[in-house]
């Protein structure tokens, strides 16, 4: 693989939301440059190439084939028919090379190069619909061994309510999507985090004995999360690019999954990193709101083990801060 040019000089200032043919929107550059990336006019510098590399050849050094990290792509890549005429998005992406010498598995790679991803999302928003979310779960569940054929979904539709692609107010087409109708009942716990430190914790009585930890970062991942409990009885998420080992052994799952969306590639992940560091940053960064700290306090019991004594100075922080649930 060719050496990496970082990004010096920066793209060209594509907008955040890029309007393609046919009234398809994706995302343009925001502060991972995502279209550029797509495109081949910027990718990660070489040390963030390897540094990847270490972690997910370490990944599974440590782990064996209990774990396995899942690259979802860019909605870019997989509806290149309808970016403007001048965009062609480059096949030789960090992304593919990962994929293709085995260190991680790319959902809908087959769809990419057919061209064929069907409803897999829609026109006005950047992350899945729900049947992509589905067919996504489904493709992590067969790649680590599982039955994916255990539970056979039952589809009705419902109107489409995310557009991200989208300003608030902004008029958007009238758009349906395919839901599950025979989901199980599912027992769902979360601490009420946004984005980084949340975790959420789905059990489904109905599943197959086995405990499954994704430690992910893209929207999807909730989704993620419903699909492969639909299979397996036991899935906690954890919201962070970087496996915590020390989670890990608390644990004890029987399988490992790290989820990133291709964009975020452009930047090595502090693996190792525990969940008390994340919130921790998240105080300095001011970014927990008086909302999510009451919730992180009254779901601190249910996932306690799961913490371990590392996060205690942090909840005692949250609580003298916020004040106590």
């Amino acid at each position: 693989m060719s050496a990496m040019p970082s990004l010096d000089p920066p793209p060209p200032n594509f907008p955040r939301v890029l309007i393609g043919n046919a009234g398809w929107r994706f995302l343009g550059d925001g502060n991972n440059f995502s279209l550029s990336q797509m495109v081949g006019l910027i990718r990660a510098s070489g040390s963030v190439t390897h540094q990847w590399s270490n972690v997910l050849r370490s990944r599974t050094a440590r782990y064996g084939a209990q774990t396995k990290t899942f690259i979802m792509p860019e909605k870019t890549c997989l509806y290149q028919r309808y970016l403007p005429d001048n965009l062609h998005v480059t096949p030789e992406r960090f992304a593919t090379f990962l994929a293709n010498v085995g260190w991680a598995h790319y959902i809908f790679y087959d769809h990419v190069k057919q061209q064929n991803a069907g409803d897999l999302y829609h026109q006005g928003d950047s992350h899945t619909t729900a049947y992509g979310g589905y067919e996504a779960s489904r493709e992590i569940v067969r790649t680590l061994g599982l039955d994916a054929d255990a539970f056979e979904p039952i589809w009705s539709t419902r109107p489409v309510a995310s557009f991200d692609l989208f300003e608030p107010g902004e008029d958007h087409p009238t758009l349906s999507e395919r839901v599950i109708a025979n989901g199980p009942s599912l027992e769902v716990t979360t601490n009420g985090l946004q984005n980084r430190g949340c975790v959420t914790r789905i059990v489904n009585p109905q599943g197959a004995a086995h405990r499954l930890l994704i430690f992910g970062d893209s929207f999807a991942n909730l989704y993620l999360c419903y699909g492969i409990a639909l299979y397996v009885r036991d899935v906690t998420f954890v919201h962070s690019v970087a496996f915590d080992y020390e989670m890990i052994e608390r644990y004890r799952p029987d399988f490992i999954v790290g989820e990133i969306a291709e964009r975020f590639l452009i930047e090595a992940p502090a693996e190792g990193a525990s969940l008390a560091a994340i919130l921790q940053g998240k105080l300095v960064d001011d970014a927990l709101s008086p909302a999510e700290a009451a919730q992180f306090m009254t779901s601190y019991e249910p996932f306690k083990d799961l913490y371990g004594p590392a996060m205690v100075p942090t909840l005692q922080e949250i609580q003298r801060r916020f004040g106590p649930a």
